[in-house]
């Protein structure tokens, strides 16, 4: 008796997780055989596969992204499609789904002779991170833009000996045509400023003694740190040893 309980929850179990379809022979003709959206590069689906038979999905995309759409692919010919209620054509991309910072539920519902299979999709924006990264370049130029500085510079490209720090941090640069590695970026009002030779520099007291002084010690080629799309801080470039 006990086996024969334990047998049956375990089958209930499994019922419980198969997906809410369409019932008898109609099951066919109110699937999706493909789906697909239109952020390959920063969305990320879970599952990651699709599969007609697994109905709801997470699709996370970047913050900055504000035009999902997504294109529906019917198993049969007849079946009509539509997303959040608007029809969408079988193998066509979608109207643009509107982006805001809250999640947000997409009904792709696929219909056929009375029967229906509705898919959700629930979608959502990655929190903003703030990226720093670091680079080289030759400064053009400093300029104001209305209350804004900026900075022009033609940016390197580091080659280190290796990646690992015990392996020898040695760094070589090579540059490509200037109008290639040509970037203009705004000037954060609290960016650091250093002038000078890497061995021995000099903190600038603000942006227009740097720009008095960065020329003076033989190049103009600088390491320049980026917090999201603002210059944060500028030093002398010299190899890492």
């Amino acid at each position: 008796m006990k086996r024969a309980v334990s047998v049956l929850l375990t089958l209930i179990l499994l019922l419980a997780c198969v997906p809410a379809l369409a019932d008898g022979a109609a099951y066919g003709s109110t699937l999706l055989s493909g789906l697909i959206h239109n952020c390959p590069n920063t969305g990320i689906m879970l599952p990651s596969a699709f599969n007609s038979y697994q109905t709801h999905y997470v699709l996370t995309v970047a913050n900055w992204v504000s035009r999902p759409t997504f294109t529906p692919v019917a198993q049969d010919p007849n079946a009509t499609i539509r997303v959040n209620g608007q029809v969408v054509r079988s193998g066509q991309a979608s109207q643009v789904i509107p982006m805001t910072d809250e999640p947000q539920a997409v009904n792709i519902t696929v219909t056929n002779g009375g029967a229906s299979t509705t898919y959700t999709i629930f979608l959502q924006r990655r929190p903003s991170e703030k990226r720093t990264r670091v680079s080289s370049g030759y400064i053009n130029n400093i300029y104001l833009k209305g209350t804004t500085w900026r900075m022009d510079a033609d940016l390197v490209t580091m080659k280190y000996r290796s990646t690992d720090y015990s392996g020898g941090n040695y760094s070589t640069f090579t540059n490509a045509t200037v109008e290639k590695n040509r970037y203009d970026y705004a000037v954060n009002p609290n960016c650091l400023f250093y002038f000078g030779t890497k061995q021995n520099c000099y903190r600038a007291y603000n942006i227009q003694e740097f720009m008095s002084n960065y020329l003076l010690y033989g190049s103009s080629l600088y390491s320049i740190v980026y917090m999201e799309d603002e210059i944060v801080a500028v030093f002398p470039y010299g190899a890492d040893y």
